[in-house]
């Protein structure tokens, strides 16, 4: 008997995550199509969503456990793979485990992946439980967040921002494609950008090369790779130098800028609390900043309190500009001068400071125009400056989470009508600035903690400003492991998905750390780079083999901003494992069990899922994934809707509220214009550096953010005469997707995908010709090799190179041998580390030969 079914699900492709249907006859996937159920992707589906069905039905796949039997570990080594058992694999991995955990639980390192966002929570509360610090998502962190989050979260509560798509009417995108590439809920966004510009909605784009965004924008503006902030700082200039525009009323009430600062650069502190003084107008004195009915703070002039002149830090703002002319920022930028200040004054103009619009009843700020920053913008080690430097441009207009403006995804959710939950708020925090409510760590940017001398393998407690440091994975690892005496090395290590040999950095540098790890365990769908250094690889179940209550991490991260619904759907199989795969999340739960540790496990759950009632974990009982699940639920959305309700509908909606969108207006925090904390950081963290022997460089813990030069910019040998960048391919999911066939054929169709592209007149005068095969090199001697593309629609000084393709591995017969690794000419090490975030630097200079 044939049976036929639609199956609702989520996608697993990339982390946009969006809400899927799976058609099934007769126990086999035949196609996949959006939910239209659902909020997040609103019916539709990508090309890689669509393509699920190829990784599924990978003939690649790994189906049983498999023993290393080579000892020698190296790129392009055949670890001699041998099948055992799954009760062979588990008693293995247990038997290192409980060895680690005895001795020092901070031996055991986790690696994840980006791209499938549903193992996030498990592993976590795996590593929490067990009592390690040492994690990271490879690659994911140094490249892509390190910088944007952080921004995103002081100023937004947000992972990331969008402009607000049904009302602004100018965005302008610093090396950004939301709404017209891959990731963050993809799918809806580019349904709503569409009908933005055909709105009227302007379009800019500030890039290197005309992206998949340029493609669709009114205007491209090239720029030079890593000068974002040179581009930021002048408009900012401009706008409050040169037009005097700003929101007086916004900064003055939601931003510290009517905060005095003394001739430290720090706060004046009121005496007996503590807390900042601004200086009130109306009364004529020095008040605290939460004074009642202190209405009329002072952004301008220059006062004594306390003994002390002060100044409002608005002012001092002002001031620092002034240094960063139009002029100036062509020289580092390339931008003409007058580029910048025409998109100045349009962006000022279109910012219409002080105007209102009524919503659902609601007078609210309308400020039409936004400034969105991400991954090339942030790629550098300069990245805080670049995106801080770009915020400040929604900042003094006003246009920060109100109508028309930048949106973060999504801060306020008041839950569901019928319980309210989920629940999350941002709130105030010290000093009167925003405290994100939204975030599971590491992206947690404020309160800032104390430096500490760094206990973990990233040195993150040196840098509480940083999430992933590239010590993971780093040359210099055992010297400064060394440096700051760290009292352990990794001996295992737990791997979900990664391929960081293709992910990170230059895979010799990637190779050698990974060598001197004595045990690696891999949970991975296919045999990959990776694999040739992981003693053990456990089969793994797709994302159309498993289950999962939270796929869209954390429930906000996924959703469009703007008005619209909520929608919180599930991940269940729509076909059942094949071989002898297992669902990663359930191996770690029974490894909970073997190893001892379910209590903790427990404990760390019900704070981390936000378990609550009866539905609370009890700490020694053994539970199954399942029932974590159901009980996460039921926890949310009552006790008639577990997990049996979420497999039958697959999702549960309800309307977003303006309260919950423009949330700005209705809540009483500050944002800072003025990074007064930097201070505080820098003279904390710099003796611990300086004991340890480490470089510092004050110039990089400022308050007011600058242009700071990537290593790329000091290079002073004229043969290096291009810069290098990599972007992110809308084809593909960093190096995951190379394998798949449908995916693969559209990037042999493709002129940009597996190219190196070069600009057509940059290329002419090099004497090189359209699919000409060249070797790029680094300063540091790194090589790749590919065929040239010569495209007008990259920036003349450029080479831009597609995703993370690449792939050497015979187990990847689709990938291997295609496309250009462009991370194999970045140095992985301290010198290519911001020193205040830990971001690593992804452009390079670069020549260019046959």
């Amino acid at each position: 008997m044939t049976t036929d079914q639609w199956i609702a699900s989520t996608c697993g492709l990339c982390y946009g995550t969006c809400s899927i249907r799976a058609h099934v006859v007769d126990d086999v996937l035949v196609k996949i199509e959006g939910n239209p159920e659902s909020a997040i992707g609103r019916g539709r589906l990508c090309g890689k969503g669509v393509a699920g069905i190829m990784t599924l039905y990978d003939p690649n796949r790994v189906n049983v456990p498999l023993r290393r039997t080579n000892p020698v570990k190296g790129k392009g080594v055949d670890p001699g793979w041998r099948e055992i058992s799954w009760d062979e694999a588990l008693d293995e991995v247990t038997a290192r485990l409980t060895k680690v955990h005895d001795d020092d639980p901070r031996k055991l390192f986790i690696q994840r992946t980006t791209t499938n966002t549903a193992i996030r929570a498990p592993m976590m509360m795996f590593a929490a439980a067990f009592g390690t610090p040492n994690s990271w998502a490879a690659g994911g962190g140094l490249h892509c967040g390190n910088g944007a989050h952080l921004i995103g979260g002081l100023y937004h509560a947000s992972w990331s921002l969008v402009p607000d798509f049904k009302h602004c009417r100018l965005a302008i995108y610093f090396g950004a494609s939301k709404g017209h590439g891959a990731g963050h809920v993809s799918c809806t966004n580019m349904q709503d950008a569409a009908d933005a510009r055909a709105r009227g909605m302007r379009l800019v784009v500030v890039d290197p090369m005309a992206n998949f965004a340029s493609a669709k924008a009114n205007e491209w503006v090239p720029i030079r790779p890593g000068t974002d902030a040179a581009l930021a700082l002048a408009m900012v200039d401009v706008i409050l130098n040169d037009l005097g525009v700003w929101d007086a009323e916004y900064l003055a009430q939601k931003t510290n800028a009517p905060y005095l600062i003394g001739p430290d650069g720090c706060y004046v502190r009121d005496a007996e609390t503590g807390k900042p003084l601004v200086w009130d107008a109306a009364r004529g004195h020095a008040v605290r900043y939460d004074t009642p009915d202190g209405a009329a703070l002072a952004l301008e002039g220059a006062y004594d309190v306390a003994g002390v002149r002060a100044r409002p830090a608005f002012v001092l703002l002002r001031e620092h500009v002034r240094q960063f002319s139009p002029e100036w920022a062509e020289r580092i930028s390339t931008v003409p001068a007058a580029t910048i200040r025409r998109l100045a004054r349009e962006f000022a103009t279109e910012a219409m400071v002080g105007s209102t619009i009524v919503l659902d009843g609601k007078r609210l700020p309308y400020r039409p125009v936004a400034a969105i920053y991400f991954r090339g913008s942030q790629g550098h080690k300069n990245s805080v400056y670049n995106c801080f430097a770009i915020e400040l441009l929604n900042q003094v207009v006003g246009a920060a989470d109100v109508v028309g403006g930048a949106l973060g995804f999504n801060p306020v959710c008041y839950g569901h009508p019928e319980t309210g939950k989920p629940w999350y708020e941002p709130k105030s925090g010290p000093d009167g600035l925003m405290i994100t409510g939204t975030w599971v760590a590491p992206h947690l940017p404020y309160p800032i903690s104390d430096p500490k001398h760094p206990s973990t393998m990233s040195l993150g407690g040196l840098f509480p400003l940083g999430m992933f440091g590239p010590t993971m994975a780093s040359s210099d690892q055992e010297e400064l492991w060394t440096k700051f005496g760290l009292p352990y090395r990794p001996e295992v290590m737990l791997n979900y998905g990664a391929n960081s040999l293709l992910s990170v950095g230059n895979s010799d540098t990637v190779a050698e750390t990974l060598a001197r790890i004595p045990f690696i365990v891999s949970f991975d769908i296919t045999l990959t780079e990776f694999s040739e250094f992981a003693d053990l690889v456990l089969p793994d179940a797709s994302y159309l083999e498993a289950l999962d209550s939270r796929p869209n991490v954390p429930f906000i991260f996924n959703h469009p901003a703007g008005l619209g619904a909520w929608s919180w759907p599930v991940r269940q199989p729509v076909v059942p494992p094949a071989g002898q795969r297992r669902s990663a999340a359930e191996v770690l739960i029974a490894l909970v069990d073997r190893l001892g540790i379910r209590e903790e496990f427990n404990a760390v759950a019900n704070t981390h899922l936000k378990l609550d009632g009866p539905h609370r974990l009890e700490f020694g009982t053994p539970y199954r994934h399942e029932e974590i699940c159901d009980r996460e639920l039921k926890s949310h959305f009552g006790a008639e809707r577990g997990l049996a309700w979420f497999k039958e509908h697959g999702v549960i909606s309800w309307p977003k509220r303006v309260e919950e969108v423009y949330w700005r207006a209705f809540l009483d925090v500050r944002v800072p214009v003025y990074w007064e904390f930097l201070i505080g950081l820098n003279r904390k963290a710099k003796p611990i550096a300086n004991a340890a022997g480490l470089d510092w460089d004050d110039a990089w813990y400022d308050p007011l953010p600058r242009w700071m030069p990537c290593p790329s910019h000091e290079v002073q040998d004229g043969a290096f005469d291009l810069w290098g960048f990599y972007y992110r391919d809308t084809l593909h999911t960093n190096s995951f997707t190379n394998e798949n066939p449908w995916l693969d054929e559209a990037s042999r169709l493709d002129p940009f995908s597996y190219t190196i592209a070069l600009n057509a007149a940059t290329g002419r005068r090099k004497g090189l010709r359209d699919g000409q095969p060249v070797t790029l090199e680094s300063p540091h001697g790194r090589r790749v090799r590919g065929r040239v593309h010569l495209t007008e629609t990259v920036h003349p000084e450029c080479v831009g190179i597609g995703g993370c393709a690449g792939h050497w591995a015979k187990t990847l017969p689709i990938a291997r041998g295609k496309g250009v690794m462009f991370n194999d000419l970045l140095e992985v090490d301290w010198a290519h580390g911001s020193p205040v975030n830990l971001n690593l630097d992804t452009c390079v200079k670069l020549r260019i030969a046959p």
